[in-house]
């Protein structure tokens, strides 16, 4: 499989194609390397040259590092994307305890536990829970996430969200659903 999950985010939606991106240039690396390769084996006749050569070193040398340059800095556009903080409507604190997570809607009032549903006919495989959290649509969420016990990881795969919850510690993250549905 090439891609993630469907994407509900703007941010999963720049991930997705930065990954298209790399494997477009992986192939092209791998296909210039069996073609040279092919060339090499195929050829019966060795050119001394092409074993010394300064100007080849000095290619091989710079082509590695022009396919860096050209990783780096769509890579860094997005990481910096991620990290920007905008104006929050909402924000949104979960807690995680050794068997449930608590979330509090700070701007709602509104508090409740999520525990996990054992193994029954649902889609999404010890994934699902009694009370699920609700995203609203179309707006920036601020996230708070702590920890009463141990180190939780708390996911949402295809919006390119994951928050470590550490005990001591608040971590926060800001999101926007694009679309509609359950994740």
């Amino acid at each position: 499989m090439l891609n993630f999950q469907n994407n509900f985010s703007f941010n999963m939606l720049i991930l997705n194609k930065l990954n298209n991106y790399m494997i477009m240039i992986m192939i092209m690396i791998m296909l210039f390397i069996i073609y040279i390769m092919t060339f090499i084996y195929l050829n019966l006749f060795t050119n001394k040259n092409l074993i010394e050569n300064n100007i080849m070193e000095i290619i091989w040398t710079l082509i590695p590092m022009l396919i860096i340059i050209f990783i780096a800095f769509p890579s860094m556009k997005i990481l910096y994307l991620n990290n920007e903080f905008k104006n929050n409507i909402f924000s949104i604190k979960i807690i995680s305890n050794q068997w449930f997570w608590y979330y509090e809607y700070m701007n709602l009032n509104m508090k409740f536990n999520s525990y996990m549903m054992m193994k029954k006919n649902f889609n999404f495989n010890l994934m699902e829970t009694d009370n699920s959290m609700i995203i609203p649509f179309n707006y920036f969420i601020q996230l708070i996430i702590s920890s009463m016990d141990v180190i939780h990881s708390w996911t949402i795969p295809s919006m390119n969200i994951k928050l470590d919850s550490i005990p001591n510690q608040l971590n926060n993250m800001m999101m926007k659903t694009n679309k509609m549905g359950l994740i």
